[in-house]
């Protein structure tokens, strides 16, 4: 029988805690290495709603690609919600590790599917590691044939299942050198433009990022935070299923969008 160990192993492998951002708080954060697994679970964030859903389904491990504990806690106790969560993880002897930004920069990782699914060709990290160059953060790569802004919107909507996509720069506009850095990543844009892609697209970006776009003459597109990386959370599992015969592993089926769209 497979073990939180065992799943560890893999985990590193395919998304190796070196490629995490120094401020990440990446790794086995809850739990006993040597717990027997029968069912595994993916999410992007470790909610109540979705801690509650392992417990329902009898979970053994949670992988969140957003981590817990991520800033400096000092008490885990029943007078927060994240304190109650964990203590009811822990008192059912469910696991939780998170990959994040080791997930995000891994070969195959978030920004990899991200721009595959995009139908980008040449893909390369924006800041590789000093490891290897198909590695580290973010990606950039070229469509085959440039295509109007417009048409490209399209395209990223379907490919991320996002309900809109927001977007600063002329529909009419050409895009064919793009750059991608899932979740709130605006910070790449600059290294995106002196790298000489015309499009730059993230999860989330401040007022800020999207005046400076128009500014500097490139085309921003904000998918949404969640619908930037979800994706990649399900083809984890599945891609952990396959490693694991024997084991149930399968992605949130109550986690959503936080965030709703307005349509009048």
């Amino acid at each position: 029988m497979s073990t939180v160990s065992d799943a560890i192993a893999f985990l590193e492998e395919f998304a190796p805690p070196m490629l995490a951002e120094s401020w990440d708080n990446v790794g086995l954060l809850v739990g006993r290495r040597d717990c027997v697994l029968k069912k595994v679970m993916t999410c992007l964030t470790l909610t109540p709603d979705v801690a509650q859903e392992a417990v329902t389904e009898g979970v053994q491990l949670i992988v969140t690609h957003h981590p817990v504990l991520f800033r400096g806690t000092k008490t885990i106790s029943d007078s927060t919600s994240e304190g109650r969560m964990l203590l009811t993880l822990i008192e059912k002897k469910i696991a939780v590790y998170s990959p994040h930004t080791s997930f995000d920069s891994a070969q195959t990782g978030v920004n990899q599917q991200l721009a595959t699914s995009f139908g980008l060709n040449d893909v390369l990290p924006i800041r590789p590691t000093e490891v290897g160059g198909s590695i580290g953060s973010g990606r950039l790569g070229t469509l085959t044939n440039a295509i109007s802004l417009n048409e490209f919107l399209g395209v990223v909507r379907i490919a991320a299942n996002a309900a809109y996509v927001e977007y600063c720069g002329q529909l009419n506009a050409s895009v064919q050198q793009v750059a991608v850095a899932c979740g709130s990543a605006a910070e790449f844009m600059e290294d995106a433009i002196t790298l000489g892609c015309d499009t730059f697209v993230t999860g989330e970006a401040r007022f800020h990022s999207a005046l400076a776009a128009r500014d500097r003459g490139v085309n921003l597109i904000l998918l949404g935070h969640y619908s930037s990386e979800r994706p990649a959370v399900e083809s984890l599992a599945g891609m952990m299923a396959d490693a694991f015969a024997g084991t149930e592993v399968f992605a949130s089926r109550v986690e959503t969008d936080p965030l709703a769209v307005c349509i009048p």
